[in-house]
Protein backbone atom coordinates (compact mmCIF):
# COMPACT_ATOMS: atom_id res chain seq x y z
CA UNK A 1 0.00 0.00 0.00
CA UNK A 2 2.90 2.28 0.72
CA UNK A 3 4.32 1.60 -2.81
CA UNK A 4 1.62 2.77 -4.15
CA UNK A 5 1.14 5.76 -2.60
CA UNK A 6 4.62 6.62 -4.07
CA UNK A 7 3.96 5.88 -7.00
CA UNK A 8 0.85 7.91 -7.26
CA UNK A 9 2.76 11.01 -5.74
CA UNK A 10 5.66 10.46 -8.46
CA UNK A 11 2.77 10.16 -11.27
CA UNK A 12 1.25 13.98 -9.71
CA UNK A 13 4.36 14.96 -9.54
CA UNK A 14 5.56 14.25 -12.93
CA UNK A 15 2.55 15.38 -14.42
CA UNK A 16 2.97 18.79 -12.83
CA UNK A 17 6.32 19.44 -13.77
CA UNK A 18 5.16 18.00 -17.59
CA UNK A 19 2.44 20.89 -17.16
CA UNK A 20 4.98 23.72 -16.04
CA UNK A 21 7.37 23.14 -18.80
CA UNK A 22 4.59 23.17 -21.31
CA UNK A 23 3.56 26.42 -20.00
CA UNK A 24 6.62 27.62 -19.97
CA UNK A 25 7.76 29.70 -23.07
CA UNK A 26 10.97 28.60 -25.00
CA UNK A 27 14.36 30.69 -25.88
CA UNK A 28 12.88 30.27 -29.44
CA UNK A 29 9.50 31.58 -28.70
CA UNK A 30 10.96 34.55 -26.59
CA UNK A 31 13.29 35.15 -29.35
CA UNK A 32 10.73 35.30 -32.21
CA UNK A 33 7.96 37.25 -30.04
CA UNK A 34 10.64 39.56 -28.90
CA UNK A 35 11.80 40.27 -33.06
CA UNK A 36 7.81 40.71 -33.84
CA UNK A 37 7.91 43.20 -30.79
CA UNK A 38 10.39 45.19 -31.90
CA UNK A 39 9.98 45.50 -35.22
CA UNK A 40 6.33 46.81 -35.03
CA UNK A 41 7.86 49.36 -32.81
CA UNK A 42 9.76 50.58 -35.39
CA UNK A 43 6.96 50.46 -38.32
CA UNK A 44 5.35 48.13 -40.92
CA UNK A 45 7.64 44.99 -41.14
CA UNK A 46 7.64 44.82 -45.04
CA UNK A 47 8.47 48.45 -45.10
CA UNK A 48 11.49 47.60 -43.21
CA UNK A 49 12.54 44.86 -45.95
CA UNK A 50 12.12 47.10 -48.52
CA UNK A 51 14.23 49.38 -47.29
CA UNK A 52 17.58 49.50 -49.56
CA UNK A 53 19.88 52.29 -48.16
CA UNK A 54 19.64 54.80 -45.40
CA UNK A 55 21.11 58.21 -44.98
CA UNK A 56 22.30 59.85 -41.71
CA UNK A 57 23.25 63.09 -41.33
CA UNK A 58 23.99 65.37 -38.37
CA UNK A 59 26.38 66.40 -35.94
CA UNK A 60 29.11 64.81 -33.90
CA UNK A 61 30.60 65.73 -30.50
CA UNK A 62 33.32 64.00 -28.62
CA UNK A 63 33.53 64.22 -25.00
CA UNK A 64 36.88 65.85 -25.29
CA UNK A 65 34.83 68.94 -26.38
CA UNK A 66 35.25 68.39 -30.22
CA UNK A 67 32.49 69.37 -32.17
CA UNK A 68 31.77 68.53 -36.31
CA UNK A 69 29.45 66.95 -39.09
CA UNK A 70 28.79 63.55 -40.07
CA UNK A 71 27.13 61.78 -43.01
CA UNK A 72 26.36 57.89 -42.45
CA UNK A 73 25.29 56.01 -45.43
CA UNK A 74 24.33 52.22 -45.26
CA UNK A 75 23.13 50.91 -48.51
CA UNK A 76 22.51 47.19 -49.63
CA UNK A 77 23.81 44.83 -50.66
CA UNK A 78 26.88 45.43 -48.64
CA UNK A 79 28.10 49.12 -48.22
CA UNK A 80 28.74 51.82 -45.87
CA UNK A 81 30.07 55.29 -46.47
CA UNK A 82 31.16 57.83 -43.36
CA UNK A 83 32.20 61.71 -43.66
CA UNK A 84 33.05 63.43 -41.09
CA UNK A 85 34.44 66.53 -40.56
CA UNK A 86 36.38 68.08 -37.42
CA UNK A 87 38.00 71.47 -37.58
CA UNK A 88 39.87 71.93 -40.79
CA UNK A 89 40.25 67.69 -41.10
CA UNK A 90 38.17 65.32 -43.41
CA UNK A 91 37.95 61.86 -42.70
CA UNK A 92 36.04 59.17 -45.51
CA UNK A 93 35.56 55.61 -44.32
CA UNK A 94 34.05 53.41 -46.71
CA UNK A 95 33.48 49.57 -47.40
CA UNK A 96 32.58 48.20 -50.72
CA UNK A 97 31.67 44.90 -50.00
CA UNK A 98 35.08 42.93 -49.20
CA UNK A 99 36.81 45.66 -49.73
CA UNK A 100 37.41 48.71 -47.35
CA UNK A 101 39.62 52.09 -46.56
CA UNK A 102 39.89 55.79 -44.84
CA UNK A 103 41.26 58.83 -46.71
CA UNK A 104 42.18 61.98 -44.21
CA UNK A 105 42.07 65.27 -46.06
CA UNK A 106 42.15 68.64 -45.97
CA UNK A 107 38.91 70.58 -45.64
CA UNK A 108 39.60 73.79 -47.42
CA UNK A 109 41.37 72.26 -50.73
CA UNK A 110 40.65 68.40 -50.52
CA UNK A 111 44.44 67.52 -50.27
CA UNK A 112 44.65 64.45 -49.53
CA UNK A 113 46.59 63.83 -46.36
CA UNK A 114 46.72 59.94 -46.00
CA UNK A 115 44.74 56.80 -46.74
CA UNK A 116 44.33 53.50 -44.70
CA UNK A 117 43.32 50.08 -45.64
CA UNK A 118 41.33 47.94 -43.45
CA UNK A 119 42.03 44.93 -42.26
CA UNK A 120 40.42 41.90 -42.29
CA UNK A 121 38.73 41.89 -38.90
CA UNK A 122 37.68 45.87 -39.78
CA UNK A 123 35.67 44.51 -42.73
CA UNK A 124 34.02 41.49 -40.61
CA UNK A 125 32.90 43.95 -38.36
CA UNK A 126 31.86 46.95 -40.85
CA UNK A 127 29.79 44.01 -42.97
CA UNK A 128 28.41 43.17 -39.28
CA UNK A 129 27.18 46.88 -39.06
CA UNK A 130 25.18 46.78 -42.94
CA UNK A 131 23.69 43.11 -41.83
CA UNK A 132 22.77 44.93 -38.31
CA UNK A 133 21.49 47.85 -40.17
CA UNK A 134 19.07 46.12 -42.57
CA UNK A 135 18.13 43.03 -40.27
CA UNK A 136 16.20 45.26 -38.08
CA UNK A 137 16.30 42.73 -35.43
CA UNK A 138 16.32 39.28 -37.60
CA UNK A 139 18.56 36.68 -37.19
CA UNK A 140 21.85 37.42 -38.43
CA UNK A 141 21.76 36.24 -42.39
CA UNK A 142 25.95 35.18 -42.09
CA UNK A 143 27.30 31.78 -41.59
CA UNK A 144 27.29 30.95 -37.43
CA UNK A 145 25.02 33.97 -37.01
CA UNK A 146 22.46 33.30 -35.25
CA UNK A 147 20.20 35.26 -31.73
CA UNK A 148 20.89 33.98 -27.85
CA UNK A 149 18.33 34.71 -25.79
CA UNK A 150 20.19 35.64 -22.40
CA UNK A 151 17.06 36.59 -19.94
CA UNK A 152 15.76 39.71 -18.71
CA UNK A 153 17.31 42.85 -17.00
CA UNK A 154 16.12 46.29 -15.88
CA UNK A 155 17.69 49.47 -17.95
CA UNK A 156 16.58 53.42 -16.58
CA UNK A 157 13.17 51.51 -15.02
CA UNK A 158 12.51 49.41 -17.67
CA UNK A 159 12.04 45.57 -17.83
CA UNK A 160 13.96 44.58 -21.42
CA UNK A 161 15.07 41.15 -22.87
CA UNK A 162 18.45 40.84 -23.67
CA UNK A 163 18.73 39.05 -27.28
CA UNK A 164 22.62 38.68 -28.43
CA UNK A 165 23.25 38.53 -31.90
CA UNK A 166 25.97 36.90 -33.21
CA UNK A 167 27.82 37.31 -36.28
CA UNK A 168 30.41 34.69 -36.33
CA UNK A 169 34.47 35.48 -35.80
CA UNK A 170 33.86 37.02 -32.26
CA UNK A 171 31.52 39.59 -33.48
CA UNK A 172 27.70 40.33 -31.51
CA UNK A 173 25.77 42.84 -30.83
CA UNK A 174 23.84 42.51 -27.35
CA UNK A 175 20.13 44.32 -27.47
CA UNK A 176 18.16 45.70 -24.16
CA UNK A 177 15.15 45.87 -26.06
CA UNK A 178 11.86 46.78 -23.45
CA UNK A 179 9.96 44.40 -22.91
CA UNK A 180 6.59 46.10 -22.99
CA UNK A 181 7.01 48.55 -26.26
CA UNK A 182 10.18 46.75 -28.31
CA UNK A 183 11.81 49.83 -28.06
CA UNK A 184 16.07 48.92 -27.84
CA UNK A 185 17.18 50.73 -24.06
CA UNK A 186 21.08 50.08 -24.80
CA UNK A 187 22.93 47.82 -27.16
CA UNK A 188 26.41 46.55 -26.36
CA UNK A 189 28.74 45.47 -28.80
CA UNK A 190 31.67 42.88 -28.74
CA UNK A 191 34.44 45.45 -28.11
CA UNK A 192 32.32 46.66 -25.02
CA UNK A 193 30.88 50.01 -26.42
CA UNK A 194 27.54 51.15 -24.92
CA UNK A 195 25.00 52.53 -27.56
CA UNK A 196 21.74 54.70 -25.90
CA UNK A 197 19.11 55.73 -28.52
CA UNK A 198 17.06 59.06 -27.99
CA UNK A 199 14.63 60.44 -29.54
CA UNK A 200 13.00 59.54 -32.55
CA UNK A 201 12.71 60.96 -36.19
CA UNK A 202 9.60 59.49 -38.37
CA UNK A 203 10.35 58.70 -41.83
CA UNK A 204 7.76 57.51 -44.31
CA UNK A 205 6.58 55.65 -41.38
CA UNK A 206 9.49 54.43 -39.86
CA UNK A 207 11.14 55.57 -36.11
CA UNK A 208 14.79 55.92 -36.26
CA UNK A 209 16.92 57.21 -33.52
CA UNK A 210 17.55 60.79 -33.39
CA UNK A 211 20.65 60.96 -31.24
CA UNK A 212 22.69 57.78 -30.22
CA UNK A 213 25.16 58.14 -27.70
CA UNK A 214 28.05 55.51 -27.26
CA UNK A 215 30.54 55.34 -24.43
CA UNK A 216 34.10 53.58 -24.96
CA UNK A 217 36.82 52.78 -22.87
CA UNK A 218 40.27 54.34 -23.79
CA UNK A 219 43.74 54.55 -21.91
CA UNK A 220 42.82 58.03 -20.81
CA UNK A 221 39.50 56.61 -19.43
CA UNK A 222 36.01 56.13 -20.28
CA UNK A 223 34.99 58.45 -23.31
CA UNK A 224 31.68 59.15 -24.89
CA UNK A 225 31.04 60.59 -28.82
CA UNK A 226 27.15 61.57 -29.50
CA UNK A 227 25.79 61.24 -32.57
CA UNK A 228 22.52 63.81 -33.13
CA UNK A 229 20.91 63.35 -36.53
CA UNK A 230 19.01 66.36 -37.94
CA UNK A 231 17.64 64.25 -41.05
CA UNK A 232 17.11 60.43 -42.09
CA UNK A 233 16.53 59.88 -45.86
CA UNK A 234 16.14 55.80 -47.28
CA UNK A 235 15.68 54.80 -50.44
CA UNK A 236 18.39 57.31 -51.51
CA UNK A 237 20.78 55.40 -53.09
CA UNK A 238 24.32 56.98 -53.62
CA UNK A 239 26.02 56.75 -56.97
CA UNK A 240 28.66 53.40 -57.73
CA UNK A 241 31.26 56.07 -57.96
CA UNK A 242 31.23 56.92 -54.31
CA UNK A 243 32.14 53.44 -53.44
CA UNK A 244 35.09 53.32 -54.82
CA UNK A 245 38.50 53.14 -53.62
CA UNK A 246 40.76 56.32 -54.63
CA UNK A 247 44.15 56.03 -56.08
CA UNK A 248 46.93 55.92 -53.62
Amino acid sequence: MKTKRLTLAALAASILLSSIAFGAESDEEIIEETIKLARSYLGDSNQLDSITSIHYKGSLLYSSGDLGTIEMVYQKPMKQRMVAVIGDRKEISVLNNSEGWTTFERVIDSVPLSMEIFDPIRILIMQASVREAFGFFKKPNVRNGEIIYEGKEMVKGHECIVLTYHHGDGIAFQRYIDAETGQVRRTLDSKGVEYFEEGEIVVEGIRFPKKMVSTFSTAIGSQTMEFAYTSVKINKNLPESDFIMPLP
